[in-house]
């Protein structure tokens, strides 16, 4: 019987098959983060000697606010960075950092069959080079970081095919709501997504880390996408891979790395990808989401209740009070540069946050002028932190305040107590921001002329 991709991976990795489809896994890289590390880390020192399995494994960051906005998080921050440096961990720090998501892929961290944990749900973004991805408790980290294996249950597989070529006005982010309202908020529970189809081979590697990063939002475990040229030529040259013929014997093995003609899945999904158009959010979580051309359905009543929506109100019009780009799910330069021309020569009509996926992202906008763009728009350019998108720092927004947002999730209160988040692409946050409702380009006035 064949195999998916992410049996191949897994396969690979069990060490020893444990009781109840369980099993003892090899862990390849441990991403570690200034919010999630410091417990283990203090746990490892004081019941098992400081010692860790293998440091080469591990790769450490500041993300989650960057820098410290009070005592709290500046005693997290100070106890990664001595940890880090007390066992000689690779490390980005402040002015060197992002989202752990962005930089671990824009330093080639993350490379195809191989498995990776991080105490953060969205750790499901690697997936999209086809490894094998998953967010973890402190418990699990330490276990890894002490024996460099977890435990983990083997998980179904749902395939989701996605044929035909996207419309022009819908993105990767587009695909991921669509995705998720198809299958359900938990409709994968358990599962991992693995994606295929034209549509998906078409996708740039930002576009698929995109797509995959909001697997977890339908409950699933990850999404795996299989490696292909596009992913080994985003890979050459990135500051953790090898060069040369070291490289190149790399890529020959991930080539290999594909689902089976005869694999069998848990299920077979297929979306149309001609068929997708732009997706908004209307309620308290990504699954509760229409094309921007609908209106608010008569869906769930808590849902209604909270975002202070009544059914049968036009998408399209809906005030906001506050507009935000960034997160691990787009923050990327190619999304900046896509919001850069919808605000090029035009104003925001209320508060504007930008913000970059990474210090690298951020640089190189400025190199590129994107920053003056958002800047002459009104906009707020700031560094790059996880801060904004969990309402830790850096925009959260007052109970009854309604956001436009390019992050991954929104839950009741996720952007601040009381919060109202509508989830959407860039370029609509981007146009929802000189609305001052939500809309897209298409409905702007012309650029402004210089």
């Amino acid at each position: 019987m064949g195999r998916t991709l992410f049996e191949k991976v897994w396969d690979a990795h069990v060490v020893e098959k444990l009781p109840g489809d369980n099993a003892l896994l090899a862990i390849d890289r441990i991403i570690a983060i200034e919010i999630t590390t410091p417990q283990p880390a203090a746990e490892i020192a004081e019941r098992f000697g400081d010692r860790l399995f293998d440091t080469s494994s591990i790769v450490g960051i500041i993300d989650h606010v960057s820098p410290a906005k009070d005592s709290e998080t500046a005693i997290q921050a100070q106890a990664m960075r001595k940890w880090a440096k007390a066992h000689d961990v690779v490390f980005y720090d402040v002015g060197n950092n992002g989202i752990c998501h962005v930089v671990i892929p824009e330093r080639g961290w993350v490379e195809p069959g191989i498995t990776l944990i991080c105490g953060d749900s969205h750790t499901c973004t690697h997936g999209a080079f086809g490894a094998f991805a998953l967010g973890i408790g402190s418990s699990v980290q330490c276990g890894a970081m002490l024996a460099g294996a977890i435990i983990q249950k083997k998980q179904k597989v749902i395939r989701i095919n996605v044929n035909g070529k996207l419309h022009p006005s819908a993105t990767a982010k587009d695909l991921a709501l669509t995705v998720i309202a198809t299958i359900g908020f938990q409709g994968g529970t358990g599962a991992v997504l693995e994606y295929h189809g034209t549509a998906i081979r078409a996708l740039s590697m930002e576009e698929r880390m995109t797509l995959c990063n909001m697997a977890i939002e339908a409950g699933a475990t990850t999404g795996m996408i299989e490696p292909d040229e596009t992913t080994i030529e985003y890979l050459r040259g990135r500051e953790a891979q090898p060069k040369g013929e070291a490289f190149e014997k790399k890529a020959a093995f991930w080539r290999t790395l594909c689902a089976d003609p005869d694999a069998v899945y848990e299920k077979t999904i297929d979306i149309d990808g001609s068929q997708i158009r732009t997706v908004v959010s209307w309620g308290t979580n990504p699954g509760e989401s229409v094309s921007i051309d609908a209106v608010v359905p008569n869906g769930d009543a808590g849902s209604l209740e909270y975002m202070d929506l009544q059914p049968g109100t036009p998408m399209r019009g809906i005030a906001i009070d506050q507009a935000f780009i960034g997160s691990c799910t787009n923050a990327r330069i190619s999304d900046l540069r896509a919001a850069a021309e919808i605000f090029k020569g035009r104003k925001v009509a209320v508060p504007t946050i930008v913000t970059p996926g990474s210090q690298a992202v951020k640089r190189q906008a400025e190199r590129e002028g994107l920053h003056d763009v958002f800047q002459d728009a009104g906009a707020l350019w700031t560094h790059s932190s996880c801060g904004p998108c969990l309402g830790m720092s850096m925009g959260v927004i007052a109970p009854g305040m309604r956001i436009i947002s390019s992050t991954n999730r929104n839950f009741r209160n996720r952007m601040g107590t009381g919060g109202r988040v509508h989830l959407a692409t860039p370029v609509v946050v981007a146009a929802s921001a000189i609305l001052g409702r939500i809309g897209t380009p298409d409905e702007l006035p012309a650029e402004v002329p210089a």
